[in-house]
């Protein structure tokens, strides 16, 4: 499976690294709604993955990351040893991905990197071990084969991507505009952009819109109707509510978590 949304990961915080020997074989456990992210190595043996329709082998050299909110089944066909890094990151997809690489060490020994510096806790262990990770981010987002099969696909979807980045603040973006600049018929844009993306046009801009207004809000800023304006909401209720849905907060509580500009400081104008 491919992902495009790992390129987009902030990494907030490791929670642990661990290692798992000798699972049962043959047995299926499912996985629903998965609370936070992680990185899976199966340094010796196989598992095998099911998401959906899709069946993913993880061997040795076959990382898989498992995004928060999730939903997957395992089993394991051979055993050995599994490595596992669990982490918090700023990311609203939920789109699995599976990388091929053709040396694990970098994994493996960051993995040991970060599993001593959780146990000894040393001074910016925290930040020593988001440093690790993303080093195997970068190296897993880097081993993807440049001829993509879903290449062309990407090549065709580029006027809408590059419309909906230069002009997300404005409001009557649609499926059927987006098509158009694509040359495509409305149905076979949105087939073929659920299969490159793994979400709609739509929900894709909606995701762009809140991270471009999180940014906003932990700067500073007048109003929640500017932010809105801002990021192509003409109004408060359904910018709100876009928000709410996207990150499980509303924009002001947001703003008063995230911002040192606005503790208990935001107004909302109802012009």
């Amino acid at each position: 499976m491919f992902i495009h949304s790992v390129t987009n990961l902030a990494i907030n915080k490791v929670f642990s690294a661990n290692r798992l020997l000798n699972s049962p074989i043959g047995i299926t456990t499912h996985r629903y709604n998965r609370e936070g992210w992680a990185i899976v190595l199966k340094v010796k043996g196989k598992t095998i993955y099911t998401v959906g329709d899709e069946i993913v082998l993880s061997d040795s050299l076959h990382p898989v990351i498992l995004p928060k909110g999730c939903s997957y089944s395992w089993k394991c066909i051979e055993p050995g040893e599994c490595i596992i890094i669990e982490f918090e990151a700023e990311n609203t997809e939920t789109t699995f991905a599976s990388f091929e690489i053709n040396d694990n060490s970098l994994l493996v020994n960051n993995f040991s990197k970060i599993e001593k510096s959780l146990s000894t806790k040393k001074m910016c262990h925290r930040l020593e071990c988001n440093y690790y990770l993303y080093e195997i981010l970068l190296f897993l987002l880097k081993s993807l084969k440049q001829e993509h099969p879903h290449s062309k696909k990407y090549f065709a979807l580029k006027p809408a991507i590059k419309y909906i980045t230069e002009n997300y603040s404005d409001s009557r973006i649609t499926d059927e505009l987006l098509s158009e600049l694509c040359g495509m018929s409305n149905v076979y844009f949105r087939k073929i952009f659920a299969s490159v993306y793994g979400t709609s046009p739509i929900k894709y801009l909606h995701n762009l819109r809140i991270e471009k207004a999180k940014a906003i809000l932990r700067s500073d800023f007048e109003t929640i109707e500017q932010v809105a304006l801002s990021v192509g909401y003409n109004s408060i209720f359904h910018f709100s509510k876009m928000f709410k849905q996207y990150t499980g907060t509303s924009p002001s509580e947001y703003a008063n978590n995230s911002s040192p500009y606005h503790n208990n400081d935001y107004r909302i104008s109802k012009r």
